[in-house]
């Protein structure tokens, strides 16, 4: 267990021992660091690489509050100290690219690529506060919001095994901490911050997200100053969990110098 800044205890997982060290930022706290396990496979041979369950899921520590995005970037840090890791590269998705965004921008020496897989902002001046009906409905029927999402993510064709699984997972996720954490956010600082991450960036999106469309991941594309943007076609939210044939491929060449 590492502990981060506010004493939250957050679980963590080391795989390989490669010379070059790569992080998951974990993305929403409804999952764990379970839905990066493809990702893991393919890059551990090559790499050492860090997961983590995020504050609130999983493994690690739920408290009542405390979910705004430097407190996630903070867990980040508490586990690069406790594995002893010094320079990395990030790879994240969806919300987790607000996190990376701060890691990067608060150290940009520390960090030296970045890898998002559909990224999800909010790129408006003065982006709208959640509603609360939307956040009611999550405390009293959780399963409500978790099954009708899951499938959302994941449009590809064949994909019941695999929203099965996911929507298990969420499943064990706590409702309140889904909702403070909407109550915590500031969207507006990682949004502004996208012109800081000179680092080179990769960035993967579905052709096909019917949950954040590629018009976003392109916008966050044209912020970044050393941003490219590869689609994955037909692909849905998260084909990294869904079609991680098409996905490690691009993120290998990225991340590793074989």
């Amino acid at each position: 267990m590492a502990r981060s800044a506010d004493g939250t205890r957050i679980a963590w997982y080391r795989y390989g021992g490669g010379e070059r060290a790569i992080l998951f930022v974990p993305t929403w706290n409804i999952v764990d660091a379970r839905v990066v396990g493809h990702q893991v496979a393919a890059l551990e041979p090559h790499a050492t690489v860090v997961t983590y369950d995020p504050r609130g899921a999983g493994a690690s520590e739920r408290p009542e509050r405390g979910y705004d995005f430097p407190l996630h970037a903070a867990d980040a840090l508490a586990v690069l100290e406790a594995t002893g890791i010094g320079r990395a590269a990030l790879v994240t998705a969806s919300r987790g690219v607000n996190a990376a965004v701060l890691l990067i921008a608060d150290d940009p020496k520390r960090f030296d690529r970045l890898a998002m897989v559909a990224p999800y902002m909010q790129l408006e001046a003065e982006p709208a506060p959640p509603d609360p009906e939307w956040l009611e409905s999550l405390l009293y029927d959780w399963p409500g919001f978790i099954v009708p999402f899951m499938h959302s993510v994941f449009t590809e064709p064949d994909s019941a095994e695999v929203i099965d699984e996911m929507i298990a997972i969420g499943l064990e996720a706590t409702p309140k901490v889904a909702v403070v954490q909407e109550l915590e956010h500031d969207w507006q600082r990682p949004a502004g911050l996208l012109g800081r991450v000179a680092c080179p960036t990769l960035v993967v999106h579905g052709e096909a997200d019917a949950a954040v469309p590629a018009a976003l991941a392109e916008s966050i594309v044209a912020a970044m100053p050393n941003a490219r943007l590869e689609l994955i076609p037909a692909g849905g939210h998260r084909p990294d969990i869904r079609t991680p044939e098409l996905v490690n491929p691009p993120l290998l060449d990225f991340l590793v110098d074989r």
